[in-house]
């Protein structure tokens, strides 16, 4: 039902003195946190927009000091009248395990009387019901931060993961628990998708007047469904436009959002304009090249309407020239805008060896403030994922999380099923953390080969791409038959299904492990040095001639020999 918008009490100037208290404590915080950390970019792929009618949400995990590790969380029967503790659970954990952070709050809701097996890392990402998550922070406005709810982003994707049945249900349970106990964490955007469906749920906060126990709402949010045959995007910036609260089809969202706007002065309901979520609640572009992401996203996704797109004022979805299969999702994961005039492989920032990778603030230069480009590949990334949801399998087999750990350009996808019973030891809990260098971890062997790359990244990842194709086309290619096995296995003993999942996603993370340890060695014997050493030969390849002109430009001083 459409609301009525009327402000509900005179509360606007204290609201305002309270907000700029929080509004300075918000700036001290993103100045204390490195800019690189919002960097996450979220893809949304719907059955009819893919090769095989999969629903899929695709993530890069930016940040650099968070837990890289996954684990599988069992299906759990509950006593009646059980309560569940809301836990601390960060985003960032200085490089540790989850486990190393994760505290009691003393907060407790009830708990449902069966709660679903899924796969979790930051968030939760897939369940046995084949519901998946995606995440970007898109900050909003500091007016709406509030240090009184008990939940953050974290804990709501878990729990959807364990009550959600649907996409639906899933924004549904998140939209109803933050209003009813209050949300304290950024404005923050999760792509939502389940077999037949895939929607973007946003969220902020209500704002520094709201404690536990009022009837003011907790939480705003939003959510919006992209249609059949379309891809979308968010990249920490809010994209859903205008609401439309009389279409129930195609948004969902919780109370007061539209009085909340107006008692701000954030909207004028007798301007005549719709209202819109991204403009008059988030005031969307806080971050000026958000959108250059998700303009890349479309742009490759649909490259016959790249030159209709306008980045500052991109559309909620597009159509795609192509169906998209789990290779076209990953591609557009490695993107560094090569072939644009961004191009992150060109200039005198990418070095001689054309190293799209970039890291670290930049100082003010004369009273100048600069930023290095954001692409959808970073450096800092922990790890990408891309999920599958497909309506025509069974639940155990349907449900798939591809996983590629650190930087995704030089990465390679693992298959993990939603049904396994438990993950590798290669991956989960066993595998280290950002201070704990493991051979036996997945995400070392591929962050090393990643650091090493620097070294000469024009040559050297075009060595790692033809060890990747080598691992990773054959998952893809494998795929079919090993779900063909699955189902017939599944007909007969679903238990022995699963366990035979189980044991191939183990056996193939455990082979990418080995191999890119592998490569690792003779990437280092071959790149020592400075020089190439191949085929019983070795060479010290030239300075490219386009960068050495680029340094004779800019050189001020006696740094060449002439």
């Amino acid at each position: 039902m459409k609301p009525n918008p009327v402000p509900r009490q005179a509360l606007r100037p204290r609201f305002i003195a309270l907000s700029l208290t929080m509004a300075l404590a918000s700036s001290i915080l993103i100045l204390a946190m490195s800019s690189a950390t919002f960097a996450c970019s979220v893809m949304m792929v719907t059955p009819g927009a893919s090769v095989d009618g999969s629903a899929s949400v695709m993530q890069t995990a930016d940040c650099g000091s968070c837990a890289f590790e996954i684990e599988k969380v069992p299906a759990k029967d509950w006593p009646e009248g059980s309560t569940l503790e809301v836990l601390y659970l960060p985003q960032y954990t200085g490089g540790r395990q989850l486990r190393d952070v994760i505290r009691p709050t003393g907060n407790f809701i009830p708990q449902v009387p069966h709660t679903y097996g899924y796969i979790k890392g930051i968030f939760g990402m897939i369940n046995e019901k084949q519901v998946a998550i995606a995440e970007t922070t898109t900050m909003n406005r500091d007016e709406c931060l509030n240090a009184q709810g008990i939940f953050d982003i974290t804990n709501l994707t878990m729990l959807a993961m364990e009550r959600a049945s649907t996409a639906r249900e899933a924004i549904q349970i998140m939209g109803d628990l933050a209003v009813e106990y209050g949300y304290k964490d950024w404005g923050e955007a999760l792509a939502v998708a389940d077999p037949h469906e895939v929607w973007l749920f946003e969220i902020c906060g209500p704002g520094a007047l709201w404690n536990p126990g009022t009837d003011e709402p907790g939480a705003f949010w939003v959510a919006q469904r992209v249609p059949d045959g379309h891809i979308a995007a968010c990249c920490n910036d809010s994209v859903i436009d205008i609401v439309d609260f009389n279409d129930s089809n195609n948004f969902m969202y919780g109370p007061g959002i539209v009085e909340f706007a107006i008692e701000m002065g954030w909207y004028d309901q007798l301007s005549g304009e719709p209202f819109s979520w991204r403009r008059h609640f988030c005031d969307a572009s806080a971050f000026e090249t958000c959108a250059r992401r998700v303009w890349r996203i479309f742009c490759l996704a649909s490259p016959s309407l790249a030159h209709t797109l306008d980045e500052t004022n991109l559309p909620f979805s597009i159509p795609v020239d192509r169906k998209l299969s789990i290779a076209d999702i990953a591609a557009i994961c490695r993107d560094h805008y090569e072939g644009t005039q961004f191009d992150l492989t060109k200039g005198i920032m990418a070095g001689p060896w054309g190293t799209p990778r970039r890291k670290g603030e930049i100082p003010t230069i004369d009273g100048q403030d600069y930023s290095f480009q954001i692409p959808i590949s970073v450096p800092w990334c922990e790890y990408s994922t891309i999920t599958q949801s497909r309506a025509w399998l069974p639940d155990p087999i349907g449900g798939v999380l591809w996983y590629a750990p650190s930087m995704a350009d030089g990465s390679n996808f693992v298959p993990v099923y939603s049904s396994v019973t438990s993950i590798s030891p290669s991956l989960n809990a066993e595998a280290g953390d950002h201070h704990t260098l493991l051979r036996t971890s997945y995400w070392w062997a591929v962050s090393a080969v990643n650091t090493y790359a620097d070294l000469k990244y024009s040559y050297i990842i075009k060595d790692i791409q033809a060890a990747r194709k080598n691992l990773e086309e054959l998952s893809w290619a494998l795929q079919p038959a090993v779900e063909s096995t699955a189902i017939k296995m599944y007909v007969q003993n679903p238990e022995l299904a699963v366990e035979f999942l189980t044991d191939y996603c183990a056996r193939t993370v455990e082979k990418a492990r080995d191999a890119y340890w592998d490569l690792l060695d003779k990437l280092m014997c071959k790149y020592n040095a400075w020089t190439i050493t191949e085929h019983g030969t070795i060479t010290t390849p030239p300075i490219p001639e386009e960068f050495t002109r680029m340094m004779i430009k800019l050189d001020t001083g006696d740094y060449f020999r002439w």
